[in-house]
């Protein structure tokens, strides 16, 4: 764990919650660097307030109850959020990587507001190196041609 002075609770709260926004900014630059619907602003303020509810929920409840509920119910509002950026169009759904993203960029916001900055680090580093590698990865598949299904070889 990084050396903190603990007598500055205050400094290690803004170093949490700092962290949390500088890896959403991180994330949401690949987002807006390709035009998502959700990007840099937003994956910002999921990865700031995912660190700011679970700070509270550490802090604020000592006594009463299981303290981990605030954090259990950001998965909840994320999803909800997800849901708004969800697009079905026909056949085709729109949306659904961007939806990940804003439940896994909140996952990285709670590991800093829990001060487990080593992971929120890693994980932020898979989110934009995932979506930046397996996007092209993606497409190259989808552009494969595909044989008819009567052409396709069973394993039965």
């Amino acid at each position: 764990m990084l050396d903190m002075d603990m007598n500055q609770p205050g400094l290690e709260l803004l170093v949490r919650v700092g962290l949390a926004a500088v890896l959403g900014v991180a994330i949401g630059l690949e987002r807006q660097w390709r035009s998502r619907m959700a990007g840099l602003q937003t994956m910002a303020l999921v990865s700031l307030g995912s660190a700011l509810f679970t700070i509270m929920g550490a802090y604020s409840f000592p006594d009463q109850g299981d303290r981990n509920r605030v954090a259990a119910q950001i998965v909840t509002g994320i999803g909800f959020l997800g849901a708004g950026v969800i697009i079905k169009a026909g056949m085709t759904v729109f949306g659904l990587n961007t939806a990940a993203t804003l439940w896994a960029t909140a996952a990285v916001g709670a590991l800093c507001g829990v001060w487990m900055w080593r992971e929120a680090v890693v994980g932020a580093v898979i989110i934009i190196v995932g979506n930046g590698l397996l996007y092209p990865l993606a497409k190259w598949i989808d552009r494969r041609p595909q044989r008819p299904d009567h052409e396709r070889q069973t394993d039965f």
